[in-house]
């Protein structure tokens, strides 16, 4: 039987000193941003606003870490008690990502002290969809914490159940109300991922109608959904080389995926049908640099689709990656590609900018190396 266990090993090995490196890098940029302004570090402009850590930390980052929502929801909604392995380490992913997601919101921020307004009623702006996000991404960090401090209680319940000490009664305590945190955990991200894509309608024709579409929050939903899938079974995979020629192991990877694939493949018609309905039909044959963007996204999640119909780790690993990949860059081509704030205005990332992103991920995945063996996360045999 499976069990949650502590991986062990060396914390602090040459890829994690590589991740924390690119960190410093970032944390050096941030600190001239602080000092001499965001000006100085980045190419935003009052047209274009929307950057990449907008784009990258928030609107990509809420999708690449959502195998928290669509395993518990799999797992305590659905009752499919065969994916329960993956849900720890999808949750501490999740956890992870949404906070450095929030974190990304305070440097892009020029007047960044104002974001406490946020936290005070008379300021707040109940009518915003951006307003909707913020309360609901702040919340679910909020779940996020409690669902995975089970797994940090552990460490300190050294007879495990039997154990009779603080831990042991807050674990047992956070059992009993684990329906009202997996309701919320459901609940909330599904109500900040349609805001998210609510906030591409608001723009109008600021956006390509290769990527507007009154239906936008139901894309972004749905494919958040196979994206979460997707991320889930490509960290379980980087985590259990020893079962990789396990076919019973394989399957059930597989039978996620599966689950991913028909989503995408209802993501992928309804997207056609939303661009031909909305007056786009010419678009997708438009050669240009919105052709090619668009075109990349189908064929990384086709491609990957194909992938997925063999049953060894190579083709599972690859093709979730594939789909995964194309699911982001549909993110980032409804708000950098595809968006134009004014006309002739056009924008890409500085340098600075490019290296604070890859620096705050980096940082992100050395604290999940890092967690995964100190505490029980990665479900073992």
């Amino acid at each position: 039987m499976d069990h949650e266990k502590a991986l062990g090993g060396k914390i602090f090995t040459g890829p994690v000193a590589f991740l924390l490196l690119l960190f410093l890098v970032c944390a050096y940029f941030l600190v001239i941003r602080y000092i001499n302004g965001i000006g100085t570090v980045s190419n935003l402009t009052d047209h274009q606003s929307w950057g990449v850590w907008k784009v990258v930390g928030v609107l990509v980052g809420a999708a690449f870490v959502n195998g928290g929502y669509v395993t518990a929801f799999l797992v305590y909604i659905v009752n499919k008690g065969q994916y329960h392995r993956f849900v720890r380490q999808a949750v501490l992913f999740s956890l992870l990502g949404y906070s450095f997601a929030a974190t990304s919101l305070v440097y892009d921020t020029g007047r960044y002290v104002n974001l406490l307004n946020f936290f005070i009623p008379k300021y707040m702006q109940p009518n915003s969809a951006l307003f909707e996000v913020g309360i609901c991404i702040t919340a679910y960090i909020v779940i996020l914490a409690i669902e995975f401090l089970p797994g940090l209680l552990e460490k300190f319940m050294p007879e495990g159940e039997k154990s009779d000490n603080l831990a042991a009664n807050l674990h047992a305590f956070l059992n009993k109300v684990l329906f009202l945190t997996v309701a919320f955990g459901v609940l909330l991200p599904t109500m900040h991922q349609s805001g998210l894509g609510a906030l591409a309608f608001l723009m109008g024709q600021k956006i390509s109608p290769l990527w507007q579409t009154p239906w936008v929050s139901f894309l972004y939903v749905t494919s958040s959904v196979f994206m979460g899938l997707c991320i889930v079974v490509i960290i379980d995979i980087l985590y259990h080389p020893k079962s990789l020629k396990n076919q019973e192991y394989l399957g059930l990877l597989k039978t996620l995926l599966k689950i991913g694939v028909y989503v995408a493949i209802f993501w992928i018609v309804f997207r056609f049908v939303e661009v031909i309905r909305n007056g786009g039909a010419s678009n997708l044959f438009d050669v240009g640099f919105e052709f090619i963007f668009f075109w990349a996204e189908m064929i990384l999640i086709v491609i990957g689709m194909i992938m997925i119909r063999k049953t060894n780790a190579r083709s599972l690993f690859s093709g979730a990656a594939l789909m995964l990949t194309g699911g982001l860059l549909y993110r980032i081509n409804t708000y950098l590609v595809g968006f134009e704030g004014a006309p002739g205005v056009t924008y890409f990332p500085s340098v600075p900018e490019l290296m604070i992103s890859i620096g705050m991920l980096a940082l992100q995945i050395a604290i999940f190396i890092t967690f995964v063996k100190i505490f029980p996360i990665i479900s073992q045999e």
